[in-house]
């Protein structure tokens, strides 16, 4: 099938270290971090001492005139495969990043590799291999300049000023820590004109924006790997502590890191090959189109996470809302990324809640119901959502009790279905009680309030969100095994049933509002936890009224504007069997991926008659396209 990718995936270690291709060839244009902002990389022959390039400009613009020409692209879960050809050579550029959730002592390691292959097509010419990334990747402003240190193993790159943690924000880049091409025999360089390369001296400093350096190394070999790392020193704060790295329960440091990870790489490409072999056989069984939109948002979705541990030894999963605010884990992010996640790794969404659960016992938390966030990426320090600017403190009008509560006790519910285990609710028995009894008293008919899809504003009355309540009190029941919660869900479903009824067949918007109209994704877990406290001729309209207001490119998210967020897109697909809807959606959201001018990370967020980027780019949510692998 004929699939474009808007963004190609090519270094995607976490939020800070993440590369991406936002054109049709490697070669269009500065490869760029998911913010968009230009974060170039360089690959190419030397055909005897001629250039020829396969990614893209130099940092100013300039063409290379000389190429390998691209034949091809294929993206699998953890990788994405790039050929190329031209009079001298064909070459193969495989760009890897093993985010496996099977494994995490590989998962943490902050590495990437780019393997070669090249095949000689005229004898008698010497081809060799050069592959060099800016500087870029280490500094956040045209002000920093950098320094460049040789190691027994690397050759590392790093602001000069070292402050880590001294920052949080959205759409930053890092300016601390150190970025290594792990060659012995790597240097430092920068194209001269956008078509010489010059070798430059390591032993001074260099402004990255206005000098582009580069970390670049030549091989001689026909086939081989090139291996980046990030050295971020210090990744999270988390509650006022400096956290270390994951990997260190499993290396002495960085180095130590660093050198397996050069020295496994065939036996990490092969476990990332099995890996893309297994969940694209899963994916496939749902069609080609799905499996081409699951590979593209793999590791997208796992790498706006950083993996870590807690003082005392439990598992993090930190999410960063990219392109949004920059929140740290946001449990209203983690609701819909979680399908994934409980396929492969259900402790993992653990490790996204929490965060949530020990600040919801601190001082620093005034309310009945359950935060929002606890920083902003990577400071760890407590909610930032909805605080005044001016006194910091956070204010009611703009939080989401119902929205959050019912998305912990769904996400924890979940975690018991795929896991077995209840160890989170267990420990914060008391929290979870208090929860339950708010959403039994304010949850059936809400409150004007924000939902997840605060972008829409303040809804009072929200139908989503009662079923939200609703599915919430649930699964409390499930996990407490107070059975009188679960009657008091079935009740309330029973009234919703009627009284969410509206003029078109389907179910309203709002309980006061006859003719408005939303999806109601959050139905999708009265099937797949079990419950079935609503009808299947409710969900039968549903999925029929949503037939009804198709676009080109999906479904509105309701009836109050054209856009659509891709998540509750592909979960309205799983709210009651219909192969038809389910195909017209796969085909509308791979048109979007396919046919948008706008180049960007996956999107979530996006106009379904023109498939326009309306914002939110490289974030988690899109874990939730694996909806379907969950049955």
């Amino acid at each position: 099938m004929k699939f474009r990718p808007a963004s190609v995936p090519l270094i995607t270690v976490d939020p800070f270290f993440s590369v991406w291709s936002c054109d049709d060839a490697l070669y269009g244009g500065p490869t760029e971090h998911w913010s968009g902002r230009l974060c170039p990389i360089i690959a190419g022959i030397y055909v005897d001492d001629v250039f020829y390039s396969m990614s893209a400009f130099d940092c100013n613009g300039k063409a290379i005139s000389s190429r390998v020409y691209q034949k091809s692209l294929e993206i699998t879960p953890t990788s994405s495969v790039y050929e190329f050809e031209n009079d001298f050579a064909k070459v193969k550029l495989v760009f890897t990043t093993p985010l496996l959730l099977n494994r995490l002592d590989v998962l943490c390691r902050p590495v990437s590799y780019v393997g070669y292959e090249i095949e000689k097509k005229v004898a008698d010419k010497q081809i060799r291999f050069m592959f060099g990334i800016s500087a870029r990747a280490c500094v956040d402003n045209k002000e920093q300049n950098v320094a460049f240190e040789k190691t027994d193993y690397s050759l590392r790159c790093g602001n000069v000023s070292q402050t880590p943690l001294s920052q949080s924000g959205d759409c930053m880049m890092i300016d601390w820590g150190y970025l290594h091409l792990c060659d012995k025999d790597a240097g430092v360089g920068r194209f001269n004109f956008g078509a010489e390369f010059q070798t430059l001296p390591i032993d001074r400093t260099y402004n990255a924006y206005e000098e582009d350096p580069f970390l670049f190394v030549v091989k001689n070999e026909s086939k081989g790997v090139i291996t980046l790392a990030y050295d971020e020193i210090k990744p999270i704060e988390y509650f006022g502590v400096q956290l270390d790295e994951y990997y260190t329960k499993f290396f002495d440091g960085f180095d130590a890191m660093a050198k397996t990870a050069v020295a496994e790489y065939d036996r990490v490409k092969a476990l990332c090959d099995w890996f893309d072999k297994v969940l694209t056989a899963e994916t496939r069984k749902f069609g080609d189109t799905y499996q081409c939109i699951t590979s593209l948002a793999y590791r997208q979705a796992v790498s706006a996470h950083k993996l870590a541990e807690d003082p005392e030894g439990n598992l993090l999963f930190l999410s960063k809302e990219n392109d949004s605010n920059g929140c740290i884990g946001t449990l209203d992010v983690t609701y819909p990324s979680i399908p994934l996640f409980l396929k492969y790794a259900p402790e993992l969404v653990n490790g996204m809640l929490r965060p949530i659960l020990k600040f919801a016992l601190s001082d620093a938390w005034e309310f009945d119901f359950a935060p929002h966030d606890v920083g902003q990426y990577p400071l760890a320090n407590g909610q930032v959502y909805g605080a005044n600017e001016t006194t910091g403190k956070l204010e009611l009008e703009y939080q989401m009790p119902i929205e959050e509560i019912g998305n912990m006790f769904l996400c924890l519910c979940a975690v018991k279905k795929y896991s077995g285990k209840q160890t989170l609710f267990d420990e914060y028995r008391p929290l979870m009680d208090k929860w339950a009894e708010y959403l039994v008293k304010h949850g059936y008919d809400p409150e004007n309030q924000l939902c997840t899809d605060d972008f829409a504003g303040h809804l009072a009355r929200n139908c989503n969100l009662s079923l939200k309540a609703i599915l919430g009190i649930a699964s409390y029941s499930v996990l407490s095994g107070v059975n009188s919660y679960m009657g008091i869900a079935n009740d309330y479903a029973k009234r919703w049933q009627t009284d969410a009824k509206a003029n078109h067949k389907g179910t309203r918007l709002a309980f006061g509002e006859p003719d408005g109209w939303s999806i109601k994704y959050n139905i999708v877990w009265d099937d797949l936890l079990g419950f079935h406290l609503f009808s299947d001729e409710v969900k039968k309209k549903e999925v029929e009224l949503y037939l009804s207001k198709l676009n080109c490119y999906g479904v509105p998210l309701d009836s109050r504007a054209t856009y659509t967020k891709i998540d509750w897109l592909m979960w309205s697909t799983r709210i009651y069997k219909n192969n038809r809807y389910f195909a017209i959606v796969c085909q509308a959201i791979a048109d979007m991926i396919s046919e948008t001018v706008d180049r960007v990370p996956l999107t979530d967020w996006y106009f379904t008659d023109t498939a326009d980027f309306r914002s939110f780019r490289a974030r988690s949510v899109v874990g939730g396209l694996f909806i379907h692998l969950l049955d």
